[in-house]
């Protein structure tokens, strides 16, 4: 297994995300166009490094936190690919872990996106 870690101090959010339901791990059908917007702006970057990193509220249990981070992180990765075909070969795919960004759980299932 590889390890990844992203310092926030050497990364640039690009300030979207795609939003969750909560334990799932599917791109909800009201997500769609956001991750078509972002595939344009991967497209117009071909050569850049970029993270798609997976996101859990708190009330997510501990033992799955993990699974589900990463498995979003793929699912956006995977639609940029197939649905919108961009080449993912500078964008990885990780999954991050709790985040409490947001008073509100809902809004914490989630994955954001990063440019290195």
């Amino acid at each position: 297994m590889m390890t990844i870690c992203i310092n926030a101090n050497s990364q640039t959010s690009l300030n979207q995300i795609v939003l969750f339901q909560k334990d799932s791990v599917n791109v909800p059908e009201f997500q769609i166009a956001q991750v078509g917007l972002l595939a344009d702006y991967f497209k117009a970057h071909p050569k850049e490094m970029f993270f798609i990193g997976g996101f859990t509220s708190e009330n997510t249990p501990p033992e799955r936190v993990d699974s589900i981070c990463e498995q979003r992180a793929q699912a956006v990765r995977k639609m940029l690919m197939e649905k919108f075909g961009v080449d993912c070969t500078y964008i990885i795919a990780i999954g991050v872990g709790v985040s409490r960004k947001s008073p509100e759980p809902e809004f914490n299932e989630k994955v954001e996106f990063f440019k290195k």
